[in-house]
């Protein structure tokens, strides 16, 4: 017989630790059947340890009148489980970054929303609902865009506090797991807009490769959480070397560092600065910058991530794109 999905998440959470010292779980709810099922399975496994649970939803304004009804969905269905619920509206047109895409800008501030409201809550966890679909669609999405490797896979934990507690397990079983309960979900109808490169994927390009091979799915997710693995091990070098050096991830670099970093190492500091800026740099922009920097142009500037790369002689440092400033708001309900 097959293990409950319930004693499984369980299961995979003791054993990875990955809500270790938590106090508070924050899970963000967008109303869909993901984030829907996280938030059903999180609460049953934080009551039975006497950790405190808040639901959060994050209103991007972009839907009109079917965001409004998710986020009364989402109010709902807190409500009846007991939780606290937040509502965070961030300004995703108005804090949109030059070259910024309306997703990007979106998942951002996002992130932001919900980081900021976990510091409130005193440091809890942030639980999004990224499963293995997630992790497959990204790393197809991913070599689609040549980044390969380079990017990695969707990571169970950040640094930041941020916890990915579904990523063993199929949408499909989480759905299954709202239909045994009656429990309903929102769709969100932009889902279907294939003009985004993460819905073609989601709805022609990974069912297909499943219909042709039997477990593509998994495969890809499973890659894709090496690929995770990999890069976390050279970022754990990196920040060995950063702090040797006595300096901040976010540079300025001393040049004669870059003489002694491997090329793989080089990029990917590159690329973790820029990641502090919001700004995700291209393949392209990393092997430029790199290349001017190995054979010895002293003083150069590149347009890198929405902002500049500059080089002298001695320094190296990252010149962030100036912010435009946002609006937003928050609402609490007990």
């Amino acid at each position: 017989m097959n293990e409950p999905l319930e004693d499984r998440f369980a299961r995979h959470v003791e054993e990875e630790a990955l809500f270790a010292d938590a106090r508070t779980l924050l899970v963000a709810h967008s109303g869909g059947s993901d984030s829907t099922a996280l938030l059903l399975l999180s609460v049953e496994w934080a009551r039975r340890r006497g950790i405190a649970v808040v639901s959060a939803h994050v209103a991007h304004g972009l839907r009109g009148p079917a965001g409004d009804e998710d986020a009364r969905f989402c109010a709902r269905l807190a409500s009846t489980l007991s939780l606290p619920f937040a509502l965070r509206p961030v300004d995703v047109p108005s804090s949109r970054r030059k070259g910024e895409s309306l997703e990007a800008a979106a998942r951002r501030l996002r992130y932001a929303a919900l980081l900021a409201l976990a510091r409130e809550l005193g440091g809890a966890l942030v639980l999004t609902g990224h499963t293995r679909d997630d992790q497959a669609e990204t790393v197809l999405l991913h070599l689609e865009r040549k980044l390969g490797r380079a990017r990695g896979g969707i990571r169970p934990r950040r640094g930041d506090g941020v916890v990915r507690p579904l990523l063993p397990f199929s949408r499909a079983e989480l759905r299954d797991l709202l239909n045994r309960r009656g429990v309903s979900f929102r769709e969100d109808e932009t889902n279907e807009n294939e003009g985004f490169a993460r819905n073609r994927i989601r709805r022609n390009v990974l069912p297909e490769m499943e219909r042709k091979f039997p477990g593509t799915t998994e495969r890809l997710a499973r890659a894709g959480g090496k690929w995770g693995q990999r890069l976390d091990a050279l970022d754990a070098r990196l920040d060995q070397r950063i702090a040797l050096e006595r300096i901040s991830l976010e540079g300025p670099w001393p040049r004669r560092m870059f003489r002694t970093l491997s090329a793989e190492e080089a990029g990917r500091l590159l690329v973790r600065a820029a990641g502090t800026t919001g700004r995700v740099p291209g393949k392209a922009q990393v092997k430029k910058i790199l290349t001017r920097l190995l054979r010895g142009d002293a003083t150069f500037g590149e347009e890198f991530a929405g902002g500049r790369i500059e080089a002298d002689p001695r320094t190296v440092r990252l010149v962030p794109a100036v912010e435009k400033s946002s609006r937003s708001g928050s609402t609490m309900a007990p």
